[in-house]
C-alpha cells in the first residue's frame, strides 16, 4: 500500500509537500483560536516506513489528548513526571508561566525551539541531569548542519537560554530538581555568536532604490528608504500579520485567519510630514521629519495621490501588505540585481542608519531616542565600524599637541 493511501488512527495528522512526505499535527481550529498552544507540531517521521506508523499514531493521540484536556478546562496540568518534556508542556500551558505573557510571534519562535528540545532530550529525567549534560547538549546543538558549514552557535545559545527560562519557571512553580539545575545553569557560560559586523550603507540604499524603481518595485524602494532614513525596524514599517483573536473580524485587513497590524499607513503621514509612531517592540515613540529624509521624499514623489490610502507598503504582486518572509525574499531579488552582497541583509538597514549617525558625531543619547531604544547600550550594539568619533578624537589630540608646542615655544 502506498504511503498516501495509509489510514492511521492519528487525529490532527496533516500531510504537506508534493508527495505528502512532511507530517504535521494541527490543533483543532476552535481550540487553537481559544488560545491553545502549540497550534502546529512538525512530526519527524518517515511516512514511507511502516515501522513508523505506530509512532505517528501515538504522537498524534498524545497531542490530541493534551489539547482536549486543555479545552475541557485543565489548562494547568497538575501531573508532572519529572522529565524535560513534562516541564516544557507545563511551561507552555501554565497560566503563571512567562510563556503565556509573551506576544504571539514570540511564543511561535519559542515553540519552534521547544520542539527541538522535546525531540532531542524530552524524555530525560531532571533528577539525573548534571552540568555535563548541558555542556554536551550545547556542543551537539552548535554542530554544523553539513560538513564544512559554520557552527550553529546562535541555535545552541537559544536552546540553552530557553532551558534556563523553563527551569526558572520550574523554580517558581516549586517543581522538583528545578532549583538545583537552575543554579547550575546560572554558573555555566556558553560561547555566543559573533557580533554582526555588516551594515546596509548609504550607497547600498541608493543603488537598491534605483534598481527597485527600475524593476517596478516601488514598495520595496519606499520601505527600504523609510527603514534607513528613520531608523525604524522592518516590522514597524511594513507591519505584520497576527492571528485573529476574539475581536471583530470585520475590522481591518484580514486574510486566512490573520489580521494586518502595526505597519505604516498613509494616515500616519500628516501635512507637516513629521512622522510619529509607537514601535511594536518597546512601545517607544519614534519621530522623524520626512522633509529631512531625501531618499524617502524622492520615492514618495513617485506615488500618485490617489494611491495614498491604507498601508504604505503594498506588495505589487499580491495587492496587499507583505508577509515578513515575502518582503525579505523579494528584497533579496532586487538587492542582488543592484549588486548588494548577500551577506548584507534588509535587517542591516537599522545598523547602517545608526552607524551613519554615529559617524556624523551625533550625540549617542539623540541617536538612542531617534531609534526608539530604551538604553544606550542597545544603541551601541548597532554601531558597526564607523570612524567619525575616532577621527574626531585624533583631530582633538593633534590640536592639543599643537597647543602644547606653542605654549612651550617650540
Amino acid at each position: 500500500m502506498r504511503s498516501n493511501e495509509v489510514k492511521l488512527n492519528a487525529p490532527g495528522l496533516k500531510r504537506r509537500g508534493k508527495n505528502g512526505e512532511r507530517l504535521y499535527w494541527i490543533a483543532r481550529t476552535d481550540i487553537a483560536k481559544a488560545g491553545y498552544l502549540p497550534r502546529v507540531v512538525r512530526l519527524s517521521y518517515d511516512i514511507n516506513d511502516p515501522a513508523n506508523y505506530r509512532l505517528i499514531e501515538a504522537a498524534c493521540q498524545r497531542l490530541d489528548s493534551e489539547m482536549k484536556a486543555w479545552a475541557a478546562g485543565h489548562k494547568q496540568p497538575k501531573h508532572f513526571d519529572g522529565t524535560i518534556l513534562s516541564l516544557s508542556r507545563r511551561y507552555q500551558t501554565d497560566e503563571a508561566s512567562p510563556f503565556r505573557q509573551h506576544k504571539w510571534n514570540w511564543r511561535d519562535r519559542e515553540t519552534r525551539i521547544l520542539k527541538i528540545i522535546e525531540a532531542a532530550f524530552g524524555q530525560r529525567s531532571l533528577a539525573t541531569l548534571t552540568n555535563n549534560d548541558f555542556k554536551r547538549w550545547y556542543d551537539v546543538a552548535k554542530k554544523p548542519k553539513v560538513a564544512g558549514a559554520p557552527e550553529r552557535i546562535d541555535r545552541a545559545v537559544k536552546i540553552m537560554k530557553l532551558l534556563r527560562q523553563m527551569l526558572s519557571f520550574g523554580v517558581a512553580a516549586e517543581l522538583p530538581h528545578c532549583a538545583r539545575l537552575c543554579a547550575i545553569l546560572e554558573r555555566m557560560r556558553f560561547k555566543g555568536p559573533a557580533r554582526r559586523r555588516v551594515k546596509l550603507e548609504l550607497h547600498h540604499v541608493e543603488d537598491f532604490i534605483t534598481k527597485a524603481i527600475e524593476m517596478g518595485r516601488l514598495s520595496l524602494a519606499l520601505g527600504t528608504a523609510l527603514q534607513f532614513e528613520t531608523m525604524m525596524r522592518q516590522r514597524d514599517v511594513i507591519g505584520e500579520w497576527e492571528p485573529l483573536g476574539d475581536t471583530d473580524r470585520s475590522l481591518g485587513i484580514v486574510l486566512k485567519g490573520n489580521r494586518w497590524v502595526n505597519g505604516l499607513t498613509w494616515a500616519d503621514i500628516p501635512p507637516t510630514m513629521i512622522l510619529s509612531k509607537a514601535t511594536t517592540k518597546t512601545g517607544a515613540i519614534v519621530v522623524a521629519d520626512l522633509k529631512l529624509c531625501p531618499l524617502v521624499m524622492q520615492v514618495l514623489a513617485m506615488v500618485p495621490t490617489d494611491k495614498r490610502v491604507g498601508p504604505m507598503i503594498i506588495d505589487e504582486k499580491s495587492g496587499r501588505p507583505y508577509a515578513e518572509d515575502a518582503y525579505a525574499r523579494e528584497w533579496r531579488v532586487v538587492a542582488r540585481a543592484a549588486g548588494i552582497p548577500d551577506a548584507v541583509k534588509n535587517m542591516d538597514a537599522r545598523a547602517g542608519a545608526i552607524s551613519e549617525a554615529d559617524d556624523a558625531l551625533a550625540p549617542l543619547d539623540e541617536i538612542r531616542s531617534t531609534a526608539g531604544h530604551s538604553q544606550a547600550s542597545t544603541t551601541i550594539r548597532y554601531v558597526r565600524g564607523s570612524a567619525g568619533k575616532s577621527k574626531h578624537v585624533a583631530e582633538l589630540r593633534r590640536l592639543h599637541r599643537e597647543r602644547k608646542r606653542d605654549e612651550n615655544g617650540n
